[in-house]
């Protein structure tokens, strides 16, 4: 007997209690190592999880079954039991402890007798090697083991694919198939293709366990089938015979049963494959060794179908079964065409065309294919589209004739003139217009027809010549190609230039040839005020193509060309598609967009120097900056033509040192050192990657630097920049301060030798910016103190070497003056107060340097010292005095002599003093002086933000808002409505009938402005309209003209026409805006008897002002707007719908509900699961309303009708996005 016999015999002799005690005596651990023994066996036991649980952790529970198990078994017999003992056994063979206890007791064990009609262990081991046996005879015969299928399935040219490729976003399904190899049970699985079912079943048992893979068979023979189905129990059989499953079931097997869309199905036990999730997939692929980029173009041109993916990695699969001779003659048409939608009847006319069919025929004979074994067509709504264009075209080009080629190129020409008629009006349009589509054929057709011309370029066959035949048709029809024809088509250009490079090369070249008529078009920037951006560009369509084109060596001489003819148009563009930038990304070091090596790349730039030299310029520059760059946008690249050449960049590689050195003399060559050209090549030199070529560079500036000595700009810009290092020196990018050496001796040669000019750097801001006064840890009297005394030696310097008159030159020059009048009084104090105020009067001085002096002057000396200077310079002159008053700020004893001066003093003060501090009890004067000299932007900012606000009275707060209305300063109410909501909010209306209309009038002008600062329900129009039914009719009256018959007099002054059309503007922007119900509370409450009584004088107010035709729009409106609160549908609602009994009402409920749940957003592949949300929502107020109101349960009807359609539109344009990314 082997060892496993022995152990399997003493494992049936432990269950049957027939081992000694004694043997344990001196073996106490054994017993308890028998026990792990067991729960590692369990774990290895292909029995269902719940199973397997319950009896690991209840093992002495089970022992008793297996003792019924071994002791009778003709009752009961499963090779599960079987297996567990066996795998028992083995498990105490792999025990040392066990092992050894075995081979103490072997005699022992064999002489051990069980009863009769036990089970042995031979008995146990012939079954097992019976079936094991069996089942390997059967392998020839339409059976094969699931790790030997996967390795045939999954191993392709250069490619092995993982059991992810068909897992991925498949979860539930995945574990829905282990659970059915748990237990006996049928499955059905449908996927795309029977082949897919059988290799996901297979993926999902390989992926779970060897073990389920040891039971697991694919079966596709009939007679294996059933031979298998008698000699073995327990297996798990994969396959697509559809006979007798339920049968084998009965015998103890798990049947997976993989049929394909066409086939039959039981609809309880079936489970449909849903898509493969795309990052799943993806990243599948890169596991399994194809580049990213390759796996995303091969998850887009695949449609995540693994038969078409098959298909593209070249594995040897056969063709599908519905590629008979007369389904192809059917398909070859949809290939072409690509994809159409069923609602536009020109496309239809273009099927007829293609097929020689009438439209419904056509749609007979290939409505089959959708449903077919790896069926080549797909319908999403209304739209049939080829599921993979590139792989079809691939497999059924030879089967293209030249007839079917003839018939094509009609539909190309059909397609191409059908223009938008309103095109050049739509890129020219100033506002904003709806436009409806005048075109023939849908964009479905249109972008079919492209992708098919491009295939039929790209794809070679062996019969015609179809690239010369395309390049042909394209070049032809670019002859026709105008500014309206360009914007028609120009989402779909890329195409014609996939199709045909040269071609479209050739369009353009010709265009320039020809004085650019349309380039110059194209390239204009459209500013426009309902731009979202500001700004709309037409040329980007045309930038995207030459991208792609100059991947290709071949023609990127011709696209830099073109592209450096672009970059001559003015570009103020908001965007950032530009033709530099395309260049930038072409030409860059690091990842460049172009597939040509670094020397053709080189060459094409020198060889147009001559033609674009400032561009050539301009681009190297941009190019050595890149060095730096660390995020790359990448160029737009053709979607078939060199995808074999396609990869991702897996690191940013290193740039030689030579191809830096090449750019950088070329920049150097082709430069004209220009101040611009200088100061940005200096810029480059301070980078660090430019090392190689620094001292180039700086040696050709010198060489020219007379023309950029004294130059103001280029100094400055080089000082902060070598100050910039000097002040972050231990930071990786700034240079040391030996290679700083080179900047600060080029500083000082081109520094100007005028000492005004030398020295303006240091009045630049409040603090000096150079790097040996940038210390954050002084605090700031210290830093004042230090900034103060430099700049004061600074101007004694220019006073010494250019004489005191020098010091006003400088005030003119410098940005700080507020320094200079420091610097003045740090050295001579007070004495030169007169000669200050003289030039001041006679305009020689700034006011901003004047009142920093005498500001000094006041707080170093104080009040009693300042107040006796201004009677003093009042004798040199009264008129400007108020320059001395305000200086300091407010302050009370000052402001009581401007009031005392001349009315001309005391206004000129308040229009110029700063208002920052102040006693409480100056408030309200204070407010009333600024509202005087029409300050009013700083008179809100005191009442809104100032801690003594709250003691302002609400009389000035309305006086302050109705003299701002009543000057006209609506500029400032809408710039600052933030600060007059704030106010607002505090006041109540006043009783005067003046001042309450002119606030009603204000918060009507700028209501745009406070329903984004303030709650609609304290805006105090709001709440007047609320309660007041006439001001509501009122302002409808101004916005929607007079019943027929009483037409209003239209103004013959065209003031006075501007003027009610802005008002009514106005009024109906507030009426799209008001969404109130009146008579109810901030909680929604309505007061029925309240809101009926409005609705009553609401009626006599239309009658009376003849708007009698609007009056069911706004109590539509109104009911409209009730709150959709828990009990909504409320019964106060039902009961008004019913009482007015109108359908325009109903209408307007019903636009209402939908407007309030405003535009959308969701994500790109979401489908319609917010209005599906909404459905269920409408369908909920329905059901209430269903018994107490019909009207409203009709308008819940329609609304989810409209919902549901939404819904299914949305989950149509998912798929379809979804399919095609």
């Amino acid at each position: 007997m082997t060892p496993l016999d022995i152990a399997l015999s003493f494992v049936i002799s432990y269950v049957s209690n027939l081992v000694p005690n004694d043997w344990f005596k001196n073996h106490k651990s054994v017993e308890k190592k028998l026990e792990l023994c067991f729960k590692r066996a369990v774990d290895r036991w292909t029995n269902h999880p719940e199973t397997r649980k319950a009896v690991g952790e209840q093992m002495t529970k089970y022992l008793l079954q297996l003792k019924d198990f071994i002791a009778h078994k003709p009752v009961g017999r499963h090779p599960r039991e079987n297996e567990l003992l066996r795998l028992w056994s083995e498990e105490i063979l792999n025990d040392e402890e066990c092992h050894q206890f075995i081979l103490n007791y072997e005699h022992q064990i064999m002489a051990l007798k069980l009863e009769e009609g036990c089970l042995t262990a031979k008995e146990i081991l012939k079954e097992t090697n019976i079936i094991k046996a069996q089942i390997e005879q059967l392998k020839n015969r339409g059976t094969t083991n699931c790790h030997i299928y996967w390795e045939r399935w999954a191993i392709g040219p250069n490619v092995k694919l993982n059991t992810n490729i068909l897992l991925t976003g498949r979860e539930d399904e995945r574990q829905k198939v282990i659970e059915c190899c748990y237990s006996p049970s049928v499955l059905y699985i449908e996927a795309i293709s029977v082949k897919e079912a059988i290799a996901f079943s297979v993926a999902s048992i390989i992926s779970e366990s060897n073990s389920l893979a040891e039971r697991s068979i694919v079966v596709t023979n009939d007679d294996a089938y059933k031979e298998m189905t008698e000699i073995s129990n327990g297996m798990i059989f994969i396959t697509d015979i559809q006979e007798n499953a339920h049968y084998v079931v009965s015998h103890g097997h798990s049947v997976i049963l993989c049929i394909s869309p066409s086939d039959r199905r039981n609809d309880n036990c079936t489970i449909s494959l849903p898509k493969l999730n795309r990052e799943g997939f993806i990243k599948a692929l890169t596991e399994s060794g194809i580049d990213d980029a390759k796996a995303q173009s091969y998850a887009v041109d695949s449609a995540r179908d693994i038969n078409v993916l098959r298909h593209l990695l070249g594995f040897a699969d056969n063709p599908p079964a519905w590629q008979t001779p007369e389904n192809i003659r059917v398909i070859i048409p949809a290939l072409l065409l690509g994809e159409w939608n069923e609602d536009w009847s020109d496309d239809k006319e273009m099927i007829k065309l293609m097929s020689g069919n009438e439209y419904a025929d056509f749609i007979e004979l290939v409505t089959p294919l959708l449903f077919v074994d790896e069926a080549p067509l797909i319908r999403i709504g209304k739209i049939w589209k080829v599921k993979s264009p590139f792989e079809l075209m691939s497999q059924l080009i030879n089967y293209v004739a030249q007839p079917q080629l003839d018939k094509f190129g009609e539909v190309v020409e059909w397609v191409l003139q059908d223009d938008d008629p309103d095109a050049e009006e739509k890129m020219n349009a100033g506002s904003l217009f709806w436009w409806q589509n005048k075109q023939a054929f849908s964009g479905n057709i249109k972008e079919g027809v492209f992708q098919g011309l491009t295939l039929l370029a790209i794809v070679k066959g062996r019969i015609l010549n179809n690239t010369e035949w395309v390049d042909n048709l394209i070049e032809k029809k670019f002859i026709e190609f105008d500014l309206k024809r360009y914007l028609t088509h120009r989402h779909n250009l890329r195409w014609l230039a996939e199709a045909s490079p040269m071609s479209f090369v050739k369009f353009i070249q010709n265009d320039i040839e020809h004085g650019s008529i349309l380039l110059s078009q194209l390239m204009e920037i459209k500013h426009k005020e309902f731009s979202i951006i500001g700004s709309d560009i037409y040329y980007a369509e045309l930038l995207f193509a030459l991208e792609a084109i100059s991947w290709d060596e071949q023609y990127l001489y011709n696209t830099t060309d073109i592209l450096m003819h672009l970059c001559s148009y003015p570009n103020d563009s908001n965007y950032s598609n530009k033709p530099i930038n395309t260049l930038s990304h072409i030409y860059r070091f690091i990842l460049p967009q172009t597939y040509a090596p670094f020397e053709y790349r080189l060459d094409v730039l020198k060889s147009l120097i001559v033609k674009h030299r400032k561009v050539v310029a301009n681009l190297c520059i941009i190019i050595l900056k890149g060095l730096e760059d660390r995020v790359f946008q990448p160029n737009i690249h053709f979607r078939w033509r060199m995808r074999e050449k396609k990869e991702s960049p897996r690191h940013a590689p290193l740039v030689p040192q030579a191809n830096v050195i090449a750019i950088a003399k070329l920049l150097i060559d082709v430069s004209d050192f220009s101040i611009d050209e200088i100061k940005d090549i200096l810029d480059l030199s301070f980078n660090k990657n430019m090392r190689c070529c620094r001292a180039m560079l700086l040696d050709a500036i010198n060489e020219h630097k007379e023309i950029i000595k004294g130059n103001e700009i280029v100094v400055e810009n080089l000082r902060k920049k070598i100050n910039h290092h000097l002040q972050y020196k231990r930071t990786a990018w700034a240079l040391a301060e030996q290679e700083l050496l080179p900047y600060q001796k080029l500083l000082a040669d081109i520094e100007s030798d005028d000492i005004i000019i030398k020295n303006k750097h240091l009045f630049s801001d409040l603090f000096i910016k150079e790097p040996d006064f940038l210390n954050y840890d002084k605090e700031y009297v210290e830093k004042t103190k230090e900034t103060r005394n430099v700049r004061a030696e600074v101007i004694n310097n220019i006073i010494l070497q250019k004489g005191f008159d020098a010091v006003w030159e400088f005030e003119k020059k410098v940005k700080y003056k507020e320094g200079i009048a420091n610097a003045l009084f740090d050295l001579y104090g007070t004495d030169i107060r007169k000669e200050i105020y003289r030039k001041f009067c006679n305009g020689d001085l700034d006011e901003v340097f004047v009142k920093q002096y005498f500001c000094t002057f006041f707080y170093e000396k104080g009040e009693s010292a300042y107040i006796p200077i201004i009677e003093e310079l009042k004798a040199v002159s009264e008129k400007h005095i108020s320059i001395l008053l305000s200086a300091p700020g407010y302050q009370k004893n000052l402001s009581e002599i401007a009031k005392a001066s001349s009315s001309d003093i005391d206004k000129d003060y308040w229009s110029k003093v700063t208002v920052s501090i102040f006693p409480e009890t100056e408030i309200e004067n204070i407010i009333r002086k600024l509202c005087y000299v029409g300050r009013y932007g700083d008179t809100l900012r005191i009442i809104t933000f100032n801690r003594s606000s709250n003691i302002i009275s609400d009389v000035i707060k309305i006086e302050l808002l109705c003299e701002m209305q009543y000057k006209g300063k609506w500029d400032i109410l809408r710039n600052e409505s933030y600060m007059v909501a704030e106010i607002l909010k505090t006041v109540s209306l006043p009783k005067d009938i003046k001042q309450r209309n002119l606030i009603l009038q204000m918060e009507l002008f700028i209501f745009d402005h406070l329903r984004h600062n303030m709650n609609t329900h304290n805006i105090h129009l709001v709440h007047e309209i609320n309660q007041n039914p006439s001001l509501l009719m009122e302002l409808f009256s101004l916005a929607y003209p007079a019943d027929e018959g009483h037409e209003e007099e239209v103004p013959k002054d065209d003031a006075e026409k501007d003027f009610r059309a802005g008002i009514a503007q106005l009024a109906f922007n507030f009426i799209f805006h008001y969404h109130e119900v009146p008579c109810s509370d901030l909680s929604g409450k309505v007061d029925e008897k309240a809101l009926s009584n409005y609705f009553e004088e609401l009626k006599q107010q239309a009658e009376q002002c003849h708007r009698t035709h609007i009056l069911s729009m706004i109590v539509g409106r109104i009911l409209g707007n009730f709150r959709e609160i828990e009990d909504y549908p409320s019964d106060i609602l039902c009961r008004f719908v019913e009482y007015f009994n109108d359908d325009n009402v109903d209408t307007e409920i019903r636009c209402a509900i939908s407007n309030r749940r405003g535009m959308t957003s969701r994500a790109y592949f979401e489908g319609g699961s917010i209005e599906r949300n909404h459905v269920e929502t409408f369908t909920k107020y329905r059901d209430k309303a269903r018994l107490r109101s019909p009207r409203l349960t009709r308008i819940f009807d329609n609304l989810i009708k409209e919902y549901q359609q939404m819904a299914e539109k949305e989950d149509n344009r998912a798929i379809f996005l979804d399919l095609t990314n």
